[in-house]
């Protein structure tokens, strides 16, 4: 018999009682106020006003600026002198001031001096920011079309709160063809606006009161604390991972992390595919959450924002007649060279999982399971900020309702969307060969990490893995620094608050959704960085 959402009003809530803000305050522009502020060439202290030049030799010789390491006593240099005079500041603001975001860091002093290969070849390339530039003219193409992008009367003028009827059914049609959900979709269960993080905040209003806690398995998004902690001021508890296995958490583990939490907790939030690993739970352990959250009257929020980037399913599944796996993998001459080179075994591997979507499961609290999905990585649309949120219950999908006009996306790009989705056609088959892509540039990645004996976590899913620098035998700031100083930026595992040990440090995520070309320069440029501290 097939499930829909109405055959779900019987089921009640659970029994504990939940208030739903019907308003809460926003603070703008919270990350201008927690970054060094960094422009081209210079760096700028507002408090003494020092300012670090680059040389004659343009980028040849440009330094980073030292930024404090990331531990619970460290403040931002630049942002933490708090005047007594002038502009004045919420209690909220100034908490919020000395906190650090530390994925923010190497991502500002990426961004000014950004890597061009004509412009400015000595930049930084950035491969810390989860961003898919492999079907850029494949995108544009579709979204620049005339017939789609043009800009009609009716939308110069205000839309729907959380998305038009039309591009929230599109957007159910699309999930319940790929996600396979247990209870198919509809308009009622999607609300749309601009980015997953602002609506991950929504649910923190509407779910947690301020100072409550949510778990989170560990190492985690670093995003989550600060989308979550800034607007909602909810507070992330990590939940320690079984030996082996970074994405398998045992009932004891969460059992312990409850106990000892010394905030309320309300719920779980997970990502799934994980973020940093770029692998999938498997369906046993996300029942494990659910099952636990519904034990203890928590809530469980999944981000399935990688869901539809799951190359490795997606490409074993659909092998053309007569060819096999193999032939989807890279084979330049490079990839030829370096293919025998065996693979340094990972401490941490555990198993491989198949993408199993939260919602396609037999769900022991439907009500209180909610989801996050957008369009930023599975169609390379970061800039145009569409996340959605997911849910059965009608009561959660009301109250961020009442919110959803501070993330309210412009009518134009609804229309868009609505054009894009309405053509199946093209939409499966995009999403086909953007996994192409991904599985051919994951293998010729894997294959330069073999050839320099640099172990990694195998992936499955999204566009990065988390790679081994403990070779270097420096502390991983240092190392992050040398990087950067060597143009290239990847995410050290404290931007996902790994726990302060020898184990879980000195871990990297590196993504690899760009061209073979600049892919190869920022591998060459790791290589010498690490050669250079050999030496």
């Amino acid at each position: 018999m097939t499930l829909t959402t109405s055959s779900l009003e019987s089921v009640t809530l659970s029994n504990r009682k939940r208030r739903i803000f019907s308003s809460i305050d926003h603070p703008s522009n919270l990350h201008k106020d927690i970054i060094p502020k960094i422009k081209k060439g210079r760096f700028i202290n507002e408090k003494d006003d020092r300012i670090f030049k680059k040389s004659s030799n343009e980028d040849k010789d440009f330094k980073i600026p030292i930024i404090e390491k990331n531990n619970k006593k460290s403040k931002i240099t630049t942002s933490s002198h708090i005047p007594t005079e002038g502009s004045k500041l919420s209690k909220r603001a100034l908490e919020i001031q000395k906190e650090e975001f530390f994925l923010s860091k190497g991502i500002v002093i990426a961004r000014n001096n950004k890597y061009h290969p004509e412009s400015n070849p000595n930049g930084i390339i950035n491969l810390g920011t989860a961003e898919n530039k492999l079907n850029n003219a494949e995108i544009l193409s579709k979204i620049n079309d005339p017939k789609v992008s043009c800009i009609t009367a009716e939308q110069l003028l205000y839309g729907p709160n959380p998305g038009s009827d039309k591009l929230r059914s599109e957007i159910a049609k699309l999930l319940n063809r790929h996600f396979h959900p247990k209870i198919a979709l509809n308009k009622e269960n999607i609300c749309v606006g601009n980015g997953c993080a602002p609506l991950l905040n929504l649910y923190g209003e509407a779910l947690f009161d301020a100072g409550d806690a949510f778990l989170v398995p560990g190492p985690f998004y670093g995003g989550f604390e600060a989308d979550i902690k800034y607007g909602a001021r909810a507070y992330p508890i990590p939940v320690q991972h079984e030996e082996g296995d970074y994405l398998k958490v045992s009932e004891a583990s969460l059992e312990k992390a409850l106990i000892n939490a010394n905030r309320p907790v309300k719920g779980i939030i997970i990502s799934n595919p994980n973020n940093p690993f770029g692998r999938s739970y498997s369906a046993e352990q996300l029942l494990l959450f659910c099952n636990f959250a519904k034990r203890h009257g928590l809530f469980v929020i999944c981000d399935e924002i990688y869901g539809l980037s799951t190359w490795k399913n997606i490409v074993s599944e659909n092998i053309e007649e007569g060819k096999s796996i193999e032939y989807y993998e890279c084979h330049c001459s490079q990839c030829q060279d370096n293919k025998s080179i065996k693979r340094i075994e990972s401490n941490i591997d555990g198993e491989s999982n198949k993408f199993t979507s939260i919602f396609s499961l037999d769900l022991p609290d439907p009500l209180n399971t909610h989801g996050l999905w957008g369009f930023s990585k599975d169609f390379c649309l970061n800039g145009l900020r569409i996340g959605i949120t997911i849910s059965y219950s009608k009561t959660v999908i009301s109250a961020i309702q009442k919110l959803y006009f501070l993330t309210c996306i412009p009518t134009n790009i609804d229309n868009i969307l609505v054009h894009m989705l309405s053509d199946e056609k093209w939409t499966d088959n995009f999403i086909l060969n953007n996994n192409h892509k991904l599985y051919k540039n994951y293998s010729h990645l894997t294959n330069s990490l073999n050839a320099h004996d640099i172990p990694y976590v195998k992936g499955d899913s999204g566009f990065f893995i988390y790679i081994d620098l403990h070779q270097a035998r420096i502390d991983e700031y240092e190392l992050w620094m040398k990087l950067l100083e060597g143009g290239i930026y990847i995410s050290p595992s404290q931007a996902f608050f790994s726990e302060n040990n020898y184990f879980e440090r000195n871990w990297f995520r590196i993504y690899f959704a760009i061209e073979a070309k600049e892919l190869d320069l920022s591998l060459d440029r790791l290589y010498k960085v690490l050669k250079s501290i050999k030496n």
